[in-house]
């Protein structure tokens, strides 16, 4: 195609060309990427110039700030280096449809004498008029991205509320049906195994070991952290309860998530004959801190170890910020929770229905308020409704609902504890492997607090 006639300064010698595409326009003719490159090359051709680099951001929206395109923040820096003279790209909207961050950049380029030209349109900033016109194309496109974000947004939250997917990724245990999320079993068999040992053994790395070891599956630390807090494992998205189907019910969820939060000490697995029964469950009664554990023994004539004894003490007090100056004996706390665990969980049976008998009744009607979300909906889309009065209304409406969902899950996570895995404990117990003993302790409790005149507070998971 024939370029406009356009004065290069003698001087500009050294260009850059720069070219952008977003995810929606890559199908676009007259904006791809290859279309955009050729054009660039020939006008820098026929002109004369010197091209430094090629500079592309690809699927990136002109609606996200400068900061956010890659290429872009490349060629600054090429700028502020003094390697370029004059950028080049096509069109005004290839560069920028934020007034801001045009001014912003703008400031940059001419702090370092650098020029820009839009090869196919024709601008001119030496002048007042010039610059008028600028502004009015800069915020004709300032609008026509916002009032497009404004429509996808809209869209979106419509597609969320009918449980129809808007990406094309899931978490690990779900994929795509229809436009759905399901559940895929095989993966998902993997997430249930991965939660349960988790919370046993209360270590990442240990998990991963035992995962790669059963499925031949490699997940690390970090992503596994983001795994066991995705709230997509218990069919909660987007804020939405139910919106997928769950993996993973809520009370063993609530207490992975807890285990991560309090980043329990992990298992190293190096010394079976040492199980520290009670890591990341011990908590200081003064500070709070959660207790670490030593291990001093008794040594036999020829040096080897007679026994060995397990304490938990306060981290803070050998740094003297917390005068909690006794230790704990894991086998004292040990026989404590052996003689005392069913009566405490009965305590705590009695107490929650006592609290359920006193709690106040639901009072939001979430049907009703579903029913004046879509009338609210159908009024705005039909133009009977301002923009601002939607946005004020639904807002309302929504915090019904968030309401109404928190109250719903008050009542239904906190459950009364199942006392038949408590029958015949103390005889059943005895015949645990160490590390089994440590399993059980991590599953039915989730901090245990000792005061130093030997009493004891403990806190159910809820499983």
């Amino acid at each position: 195609m024939a370029f406009k006639q356009k004065r290069i300064d003698a001087d500009l010698k050294r260009a850059a060309l720069y070219a952008r595409v977003s995810t929606e326009e890559q199908a676009m003719h007259g904006v791809s990427l290859d279309a955009q490159k050729e054009r660039l090359l020939q006008y820098a051709k026929e002109n004369n110039l010197t091209v430094v680099d090629l500079y592309v951001d690809e699927g990136i929206s002109a609606r996200k700030r400068y900061t956010r395109r890659p290429e872009f923040l490349r060629m600054l820096e090429d700028v502020k280096q003094k390697k370029i003279d004059v950028v080049l790209f096509i069109k005004l909207d290839r560069w920028f449809r934020n007034i801001a961050d045009y001014y912003e950049v703008q400031a940059i380029l001419d702090k370092y004498r650098v020029q820009w030209i839009a090869t196919e349109e024709d601008y001119d900033t030496t002048t007042a008029n010039g610059r008028l016109a600028l502004n009015i194309k800069l915020a004709i496109a300032q609008d026509e991205s916002d009032r497009t974000s404004e429509r996808i947004k809209f869209v979106f939250k419509n597609m969320v509320k009918e449980g129809r997917v808007i990406s094309g990724s899931t978490p690990v245990g779900y994929k795509i049906e229809n436009k759905r999320v399901v559940i895929d079993e095989n993966e998902a068999e993997i997430v249930r195994t991965m939660f349960d040992k988790y919370i046993d053994c209360r270590s990442a790395k240990e998990t991963s070991r035992h995962l790669n070891a059963l499925y031949g599956t490699s997940i690390d630390v970090k992503s596994m952290k983001r795994m066991l807090t995705n709230s997509w494992y218990i069919g909660l998205a987007y804020g939405i309860p139910g919106w997928c189907p769950p993996i993973i019910d809520e009370p063993t969820f609530n207490l992975a998530c807890k285990i991560v939060e309090t980043r329990a000490a992990r298992y190293n697995g190096t010394r079976s004959d040492r199980v520290y029964l009670f890591t990341g469950l011990i908590h200081c009664p003064n500070c709070g801190r959660r207790m670490t554990t030593y291990c001093c023994s008794n040594k036999n004539p020829d040096g080897s170890v007679k026994q060995a004894f397990i304490y938990y003490r306060c981290p803070a007090h050998t740094m003297k910020t917390c005068d909690m100056s006794r230790q704990f004996n894991q086998d004292k706390i040990e026989e404590w929770l052996i003689n005392n665990v069913r009566s405490e969980a009965e305590k705590f049976n009695f107490d929650l229905d006592q609290q359920k008998k006193a709690a106040p009744k639901k009072t939001i009607d979430t049907a009703k308020v579903m029913a004046r979300i879509d009338k609210l909906k159908d009024l705005y889309i039909n133009d009977l409704l301002p923009k601002e009065i939607y946005e004020r209304d639904y807002a309302e409406l929504s915090r019904l609902l968030k309401e109404a969902a928190e109250q719903s899950s008050a009542e239904s996570s906190v459950k009364p504890l199942d006392l038949k895995q408590l029958d015949n404990f103390a005889e059943s117990y005895q015949n645990l492997s160490p590390d089994s003993r440590k399993a059980f302790w991590s599953r039915i409790l989730s901090k245990i607090t000792v005061t130093p005149e030997g009493d004891f507070t403990l806190t159910f998971n809820q499983l």
